[in-house]
């Protein structure tokens, strides 16, 4: 295969809620003093929800349940509705158009273009995946949920009539920033307790359920780095984050995903 770039990738990490949103965050920092490209896969130490960038979280989340069942709520820096996130498969990267020479297309052509991971990822288990442009064509799309598996957009993947997980960008100039979750299982029980709305389940589906087995995690990371390798091109070369990274992670932390004024308002203190 000729690869069209060197990437950094950080090797599978299970981290709270707080620290994954601010090492994405970091991962922005380090391209822009870097210029290298950079491929996360992580998951959660214990259930958590992250909440889109612009969300109402006092209308949409039942804070006092999650409280009460030690269910963290952090804030993303990219938009869309929340996600449980719990036995799933997250990833996240940093890259610029030119890295993977999409610099010549539209902002939707370029969206299209990276997403074709995500299509190969479920080809490998054998799945028939689609955007959901190309299935719902009689269907509007760009509805909101406060819950994001229950909206659709044009580029969400979509099995068997279903959405599976979803996927998020933060731009900056000519910057890509992207994450998004793998879900192998979902429940609908804590679903219906920690949101407030009322939630269409008819509308996504999770790895399990359609492959009638338990996902192992090791086996997705594995499915995953070939699918991203092979369609993105990038030749990733395994670094785990040094101790002085881990202190400029902590940095954000201190300063936005511990605090409630980020998490539940989506303002920033003042604190340095």
């Amino acid at each position: 295969m000729r690869y069209l770039k060197d990437w950094r990738l950080i090797p599978l990490q299970k981290l709270s809620g707080v620290e994954n949103m601010a090492t994405d965050e970091f991962m922005i920092y380090y391209y822009e003093k870097y210029k290298v490209p950079v491929l996360r896969l992580y998951t959660w130490e214990s259930p958590s929800i992250s909440v889109g960038k612009y969300q109402n979280v006092m209308n949409d989340i039942n804070i006092e349940i999650c409280s009460e069942e030690d269910v963290y709520l952090v804030r993303r820096i990219t938009g869309g509705g929340a996600i449980l996130h719990n036995n799933e498969l997250t990833y996240s990267f940093v890259c610029s158009e030119k890295d993977l020479k999409v610099n010549k297309l539209s902002f939707k052509e370029i969206f299209e273009r990276i997403n074709e991971f995500l299509l190969e990822f479920y080809r490998s288990f054998n799945l028939k995946p689609d955007f959901a442009k190309n299935v719902f064509k009689q269907k509007k799309l760009g509805s909101r949920s406060p819950f994001c598996f229950a909206d659709n957009e044009e580029y969400d993947i979509v099995i068997k009539n279903k959405k599976i997980g979803g996927n998020a960008q933060f731009r900056k100039r000519n910057i890509i920033f992207q994450h998004g979750s793998i879900p192998f299982d979902i429940s609908e029980e804590k679903i219906k307790k920690y949101f407030c709305s009322k939630i269409n389940f008819d509308n996504f589906t999770c790895l399990n359920k359609l492959l009638k087995r338990e996902v192992d995690l090791k086996e997705a990371e594995k499915h995953f780095i070939k699918a991203f390798k092979r369609i993105l091109k990038a030749n990733l070369k395994e670094e785990n984050i040094t101790s002085t990274e881990k202190d400029k992670i902590e940095k954000f932390i201190l300063k936005k995903y511990g605090s409630d004024e980020w998490n539940l308002k989506g303002e920033l203190s003042e604190r340095s």
